[in-house]
């Protein structure tokens, strides 16, 4: 009874997003090594008061996909109680760029002075 009546729920629309929610939970978990999960809720009402054998039938279809690992990153607090990504505490080394040509130059040899 369940299939059938599954199926013909909002003209088969119920199934369809039960399958789209499927392939994106198993798409989530294989990427994720993680479990996610699919819920079916079905609201059954009477269709009017005093009326039992009128009876409407609401789907919804949720989905909980399994979240990647977020990285962090490294901040330093300054006095202040702001966030930068250099030790205000520790001194700058003064680092720079260097340009170089990319010519071959001639190898010089060293003799062994023995």
């Amino acid at each position: 009874m369940f299939q059938e009546t599954i199926i013909q729920i909002n003209n088969g629309a119920a199934v369809q997003e039960l399958s789209d929610a499927l392939k994106k939970v198993v798409a989530a978990v294989r990427e994720t090594g993680k479990s996610g999960s699919i819920t079916l809720t079905l609201k059954v009402a009477p269709a009017s008061k005093g009326n039992a054998d009128v009876l409407l039938v609401e789907s919804q279809v949720k989905s909980k996909l399994p979240e990647p690992e977020r990285g962090m990153t490294i901040f330093y607090a300054t006095d202040n109680n702001l966030l930068v990504r250099n030790d205000p505490k520790q001194q700058m080394l003064p680092l720079r760029v260097v340009e170089f040509d990319h010519q071959p130059r001639e190898l010089k040899e060293v003799k062994n002075a023995v």
